[in-house]
């Protein structure tokens, strides 16, 4: 007789065992889904913030490109370099060479060596 109430105790410990096994992970479910809708929510509120931060930044971004391009123009460049550097343009004719071999050049090469050479001054703009 003792058994059997032993074996009924087992049995009812097993089925409350089971129900708030049950009871828990219904509860954990429940919660995770309310967690997600919360995130969701917050997310889905800074989501105009995000997309107005990113229309200001395309709109940064673009005026950096127009600023870029006109301040490469090279006009513009020569023109303060000349202005407030000193830039002088070279003059001087260009000169292509063609060998036909390699001891051809060998021998332009040393009567270029002997040659007395000019000495000219630049002014190059950033260089110190």
């Amino acid at each position: 007789m003792r058994t059997k109430k032993v074996h009924k105790l087992r049995k009812s410990t097993r089925k409350r065992f089971l129900a708030f096994s049950v009871l828990f992970v219904f509860i954990f479910i429940l919660s995770l889904r309310m967690y997600q809708g919360f995130r969701i929510d917050l997310l889905m509120n800074e989501l105009p913030q995000l997309e107005e931060k990113k229309k200001n930044l395309l709109h940064v971004t673009e005026k950096l490109r127009s600023e870029v391009e006109r301040l490469k123009n090279i006009d513009r460049i020569t023109r303060i370099a000349r202005e407030k550097l000193g830039l002088v343009l070279n003059e001087d004719k260009i000169s292509l060479l063609r060998l036909k071999d390699y001891d051809e050049f060998i021998a332009i090469k040393k009567d270029f060596g002997k040659k007395k050479k000019r000495e000219q001054k630049y002014q190059v703009a950033g260089v110190q």
